[in-house]
């Protein structure tokens, strides 16, 4: 058994989708690569103005003023081929790609039981993702592809008794079989009007009178020959890009295009048994501007998860929370979305572990904290392992938190310093290499007694390399401090108890 896809006038479909509301207006699709470009499909509410193909751009807005001008998009029928095919694989591994708007795909080893409900759920899956569709099932991916555009939603000739197919046959007009135009108007001459009326006849009375030609053609309609499926494989990246027809300078349509980009992502993470990871947006900028003499012609959000999943909803809100925050610097032409895909794998807690109640949320709440200060400074602070003192770098927060298992300390020796955040500008005076005086915000007075100094540097090879000299002064009218010395500058960093 075989099911077909079939998404019917899909050029159109496929530029629709991208914009919201636009099928309920008066829509043109223009084929620009025409020597005249025409007409080529039109929404229901053109074709009521008298909108028709083949008509020029012109001679169709004089039919109605209100029409909108949509050209065809290779980008977005790629999109929409990759929504069918995942859906498609979501079902069984063997799917061909028959053509655009098409996929014929292998029932072998599917649950027979449940088949029609999961086509069902299919084509509402497409429905939500902006594509009309109807579905198939047949004895071969030829009949099947004849049941599909007999079906209004799902629809399935038995297969089990010759009498069902023969009375679908009976009932499907000769043309509806799209039979090649010679052959076509052969059988009109013989009064041929269904297709069972010609399946009935025997092959080799086929083959005689109307050649290699007809041959194919009752071999194709008949279901007594299966074909071979070309199976297409999944696509191991998981990215979706759109160059628009014209600049969008507002945040709305730019967010309705994300979200049908990520359901296409999600639906196809589900069937890869896949989870997002992390998430990259590139807008492309309509004019470049310059700044601080650098050329800025896209703006790029990138989002770590905290908890990897491919929940469509969660990681539209995430990504909607930061962009809220970002300032359009200009009209935007297009947007590429990526997906760095990890395995999923289920991770069972232990007895005294804890995870955040809801982790996309709290993720959420992380995005709009670093549309303001920056997605750097987000996230839990972990010492550096170069050894620069007070270093720091920022590590995402985990969604799983272990059980305590003490607080660590070592035994206290000596003085505990008390750091000033951040550290106090001061000035010292030096004699035989050795401060004598000092004066900053909290303190001032001359030093009675100091030790140091103690040098420290590291990572000279890089820009953001250190070299500093600190001391521990004690002052005459009171206080033990540490004294530190980077670049030229002098700092009080804090104060010993």
């Amino acid at each position: 058994m075989y099911a077909v896809i079939d998404s019917f006038r899909f050029a159109l479909q496929a530029v629709l989708r991208m914009e919201a509301g636009l099928g309920a207006w008066p829509v043109i699709l223009v084929d620009e690569s025409l020597v005249k470009p025409a007409v080529v499909d039109c929404t229901l509410a053109a074709a009521r103005a008298g909108v028709m193909r083949g008509l020029s751009v012109a001679q169709a807005i004089a039919r109605c003023e209100d029409l909108a001008v949509r050209y065809c998009s290779a980008k977005a029928e790629a999109m929409a081929s990759r929504v069918l095919f995942d859906c498609a694989y979501s079902l069984s591994p063997r799917v061909e790609e028959s053509g655009l708007g098409l996929c014929a795909i292998g029932l072998a080893g599917v649950n027979r039981e449940r088949l029609e409900f999961r086509c069902q759920e299919m084509v509402s899956e497409l429905r939500r993702q902006g594509l009309r569709a109807r579905m198939g099932i047949g004895a071969t991916p030829d009949v099947a592809l004849l049941v599909a555009r007999e079906s209004k939603g799902v629809l399935t000739v038995d297969c089990e008794t010759s009498q069902s197919l023969e009375d679908f046959l009976d009932g499907l007009p000769i043309v509806a079989a799209d039979p090649p135009d010679a052959v076509g108007a052969i059988l009109e001459q013989w009064g041929i009007r269904s297709v069972g009326a010609f399946a009935r006849l025997s092959r080799e009375s086929v083959g005689r009178r109307l050649g290699m030609e007809g041959l194919a053609f009752w071999d194709r309609i008949s279901g007594r020959e299966e074909r071979p499926l070309r199976i297409s494989e999944l696509p191991v990246i998981f990215e979706e890009s759109l160059d628009f027809e014209y600049e969008i300078d507002v945040l709305e349509p730019l967010l309705f295009v994300i979200r049908r980009f990520l359901d296409q992502l999600c639906l196809r993470l589900r069937v890869a048994g896949k989870v997002a990871e992390s998430l990259y947006l590139k807008a492309e900028l309509a004019d470049i501007r310059l700044e601080d003499g650098e050329r800025v012609d896209a703006m790029e959000v990138s989002l770590k998860m905290p908890d990897p999943t491919y929940d469509a909803d969660a990681l539209f809100l995430l990504l909607a929370a930061r962009l809220e925050r970002l300032e359009m610097v200009a009209a935007v032409t297009g947007l590429t979305l990526k997906i760095d895909p990890i395995d999923r794998s289920d991770y069972q807690l232990g007895l005294f572990e804890t995870s955040l109640k809801r982790p996309h949320r709290f993720t959420q709440t992380l995005s709009r904290i670093g549309g303001i200060v920056g997605s750097e400074n987000v996230g839990r602070p972990r010492l550096e392992a170069n050894g620069r003192p007070d270093g720091i770098r920022m590590e995402r927060l985990p969604v799983v938190v272990s059980p305590m298992q003490g607080l660590g300390l070592k035994a206290a020796f000596g003085f505990a310093l008390r750091r000033y955040r951040p550290a106090l500008e001061a000035e010292v005076e030096m004699r035989e290499r050795q401060p004598i005086w000092v004066r900053c915000a909290k303190a001032a007075g001359s030093v009675s007694d100091c030790r140091g100094p103690w040098v420290c540097s590291g990572q000279w090879w890089e820009s953001g390399g250190w070299n500093r000299v600190e001391w521990d002064v004690e002052l005459r009218a009171g206080g033990v401090y540490r004294l530190a010395n980077e670049m030229g500058r002098w700092w009080v960093e804090g104060v010993y108890d």
